[in-house]
């Protein structure tokens, strides 16, 4: 998009908006709407995309629209070793690489792959591996314009927008050494590329915070180290981490439209980072830690795919990640016991994955951080889906990247671990009103050649057509044959408790149930089940959200969760349910309990300081990391998405908000 042209076109977009009285927000969304219906693929809340379980990809999968392809190499099976593997060193080290069969030795420092990369270098002689301290950004330093569409202000500038946000110090970003190296051989094959990373000094130099986190936790922090070429992310073309030419485009189109739109509104339209599919996936090497103040272990090494994760988050300044095993890298699989605890439905470990998600937290990314964390872990003992998680921090090419969580991925191999169903056999249903015509869309599963995307919700839908209520018992053991109503009760005791607001009901639900059914196993009969994700806005305005009637007030419809004219088939559960004497009766009964048990204010204080006591000794790094986006006072005692509001919330709900709803809703029911 060439300067002069876009100047002209925002000079007079200004012009007119000043003449429509300076309220461009009221067009935003019609505008970005055309962009986003014209040149990107839908969003839906979850960031999910084409299935991790399918290891081949068709050329079109494998290749963007700006005809990025995986490169092809001649490979043989021989091997590249290193005299120290990676890990925390405390003195520099001497590294020496071998090639196993002979054949010439190359490696790189900078992340890219040493087969194919213009900066790799002919190993002479041992390689001096020490600290970094001075060395210049990098991926650090790259514009935080290209990158975000949070944080901005207009500019007359080649992209209509700037970050107000400054790419931090070199010395504000801890870096460690990655070394990649390959050995080709005289009849022009090549090995795979071998990666390690070192730390030099001890694990407090590199990461503040640690002993105090590590302390807090009982046990190690994760450490994930990721190497990858740098085009892959942030080139204009292809890169996966950039706005990039398709956000040039979606602007150009945007302005040509005459809309009014801001800052904000710019947010939503189509750009590199929130394409999704096999296309948008990059080769990336990761590498798994356990930091302790006593050193580090190397956990998972492996070559890997990398997506870009979530939906309005896609934009921000920091971006989740999605990692993906296949064969085609190597490992079908990430084979670590990485959660603590974790067992499926069986009572067994779960130490295996097929994805695996970087979260940087969501719409709290720039403040605690853990809110989505906090009430899945005080809801894993109710009746729905949840998922592991623990504090993380990544490395991106030997830089600091920032404090992420580390958590389990809702794809089909999930139900596959967690219960036992067969992942050709899953479906899921998520919804979002927003981007969406139906208000869901099928996230796991196949369709039928020729079927509606609403297939396998036909049966429940033609329930709702074909009856008013639940008071009938035949009906509600009728509706119990599609839905597992303890999931579905349990679910909206937590949502209504922790008062999700905003998003949720309209996004941010989830169902699944098995294709068929399976009689020796339970949860592969067929009945629907519910699933908790994204629930950082629970309790996110602190007191001012505590005496909010969720039920009520969802901001969904007129009588909120109880409105059977809604098209959400969630909702519409829920509900249905609740026109049944004893259902109603047993959920306002648990609602009430609820605050005497899993959600007391004594039990949900508890997690929450020792969330807190885990998560907040490494801030001041991440925060300094990226300047102006926040601190750690605002992340403790802020008015937004704080640890004191989530406080404050908890302080109050069980006492003061939930005995409201309980009135409200049996007033509603009174003959």
């Amino acid at each position: 998009m060439k300067s002069k042209r876009l100047l002209s076109a925002l000079c007079a977009l200004l012009m007119l908006t000043a003449c429509a009285g300076g309220d461009s927000s009221s067009d935003a969304g019609s505008a970005s709407s055309k962009a986003d219906t014209s040149s990107v693929q839908s969003s839906d809340s979850s960031g999910k995309d084409s299935k991790p379980s399918e290891d081949a990809s068709s050329a079109d999968e494998s290749k963007s629209s700006d005809g990025y392809s995986l490169p092809a190499y001649n490979e043989n099976s021989s091997e590249v070793t290193f005299s120290a593997s990676g890990g925390i060193y405390k003195d520099k080290q001497s590294l020496e690489l071998t090639s196993k069969d002979g054949g010439t030795v190359y490696y790189t420092t900078d992340g890219s792959d040493p087969r194919s990369s213009s900066t790799r270098v002919k190993y002479e002689g041992p390689i001096t591996v020490d600290k970094r301290d001075g060395d210049k950004n990098v991926v650090s330093a790259v514009d935080t314009t290209l990158i975000s569409a949070n944080f901005n202000e207009l500019d007359f500038s080649t992209r209509g927008f700037k970050c107000k946000i400054d790419a931090p110090a070199d010395s504000a970003v801890d870096k460690c050494t990655v070394i990649r190296a390959c050995a080709e051989m005289e009849d022009g094959s090549v090995t795979k590329a071998f990666s390690n990373t070192y730390f030099i000094g001890t694990g407090e130099e590199h990461i503040q915070g640690l002993a105090d986190s590590c302390k807090a936790m009982e046990t190690s922090l994760s450490v994930v180290s990721l190497s990858v070429n740098y085009d892959d992310f942030f080139s204009p073309e292809y890169g996966i981490y950039v706005k990039g030419n398709i956000y040039d485009k979606s602007l150009e189109e945007m302005i040509k439209s005459g809309s009014g739109y801001d800052a904000e509104a710019t947010r939503k339209i189509a750009a590199n980072y929130n394409q999704k599919g096999r296309a948008w996936e990059r080769p990336v090497h990761a590498e798994f830690f356990e930091f302790s103040p006593d050193g580090s272990k190397a956990v998972i090494s492996q070559d890997c795919g990398v997506r870009i994760q979530g939906n309005y988050s896609r934009s921000d300044l920091i971006k989740g990640l999605r990692l993906y095993a296949r064969k085609d890298y190597g490992a079908p699989r990430f084979e670590a016991p990485i959660f603590e605890g974790l067992k499926n439905s069986s009572g067994e470990d779960i130490n295996s994955f097929k994805t695996l998600v970087l979260r940087a937290g969501g719409n709290c990314a720039f403040s605690a951080k853990f809110n989505d964390t906090f009430w899945q872990q005080m809801s894993k003992n109710m009746d729905c889906t949840t998922k592991a998680s623990r504090p993380c921090v990544v490395y991106l090419n030997g830089e600091y990247w920032g404090l992420y969580v580390l958590e389990e991925d809702y794809s089909d191999n999930y139900f596959e671990d967690h219960y036992g169903v067969s992942n050709k056999d899953v479906i899921v249903y998520k919804g979002d009103a927003e981007a969406l015509k139906l208000g869901y869309k099928l996230d796991e599963g196949e369709l039928p050649e020729g079927e509606h995307e609403s297939y396998y919700f036909q049966p429940l839908l033609d329930f709702f057509k074909s009856h008013r209520s639940l008071s009938d018992q035949k009906d509600y053991d009728e509706f119990a044959k599609l839905v597992d109503t303890d999931s579905c009760r349990d679910y909206f005791l937590t949502e209504v408790w922790i008062n999700n607001k905003w998003d949720w009901p309209g996004k941010n639900w989830s169902m699944w149930k098995t294709a068929s059914a399976d009689g020796s196993n339970e949860y592969g009969d067929g009945r629907w089940r519910f699933m908790l994700y994204d629930l950082e806005f629970g309790g996110i305005s602190g007191s001012g959200d505590t005496y909010t009637n969720t039920i009520k007030e969802d901001n969904y419809k007129p009588k909120g969760l109880l409105d059977m004219s809604t098209n959400n088939p969630a909702v519409l559960c829920f509900a249905y349910l609740m026109t049944n004497e004893g259902f109603r009766t047993d959920y306002l009964d648990r609602l009430e309990k609820l605050s005497e048990g899993d959600f007391s204010k004594e039990k949900l204080t508890e997690k929450l300081d020792s969330l807190t006591a885990r998560y907040s000794p490494l801030y001041d790094q991440f925060f300094a990391r990226y300047p102006g986006t926040g601190s750690s006072n605002e992340a403790l005692n802020g008015g937004y998405s704080s640890v004191k509001c989530i406080k404050d919330f908890i302080s109050r709900r069980g006492k003061s908000g939930i005995p409201t709803i309980v009135k409200w809703v049996k007033e509603q029911f009174k003959s």
